[in-house]
């Protein structure tokens, strides 16, 4: 079962705040309102992404399918680390 998914994604996109990130605590991926090192996000999180960056990676926008597949990407980038 993967850590990271695309739910993972649509929760992150859908946060007002632009500091928001995707983190691993504990073996678990969340959404943080604050980017941990830039405001009060939990400081023993691993940042897996902003928000910023998966719009910048979705650039003009987003379907399912491409969603699906940078939720498959940072998994296994996420694997590699032991995560």
């Amino acid at each position: 079962m993967p850590t990271i998914t695309p739910d993972h994604l649509y929760a992150l996109l859908a946060s007002d705040d632009r500091g928001a990130a995707l983190v691993v605590i504990g073996g678990e991926a969340t959404v943080v309102p604050t980017a941990p090192g830039r405001g009060d996000g939990p400081e023993d999180a691993l940042v897996i992404t902003t928000r910023d960056a998966v719009i910048a990676e979705l650039d003009t926008g987003a379907n399912e399918e491409q969603i699906e597949r940078l939720a498959q990407r940072l998994d296994v980038a996420l694997d590699s680390l032991g995560g």
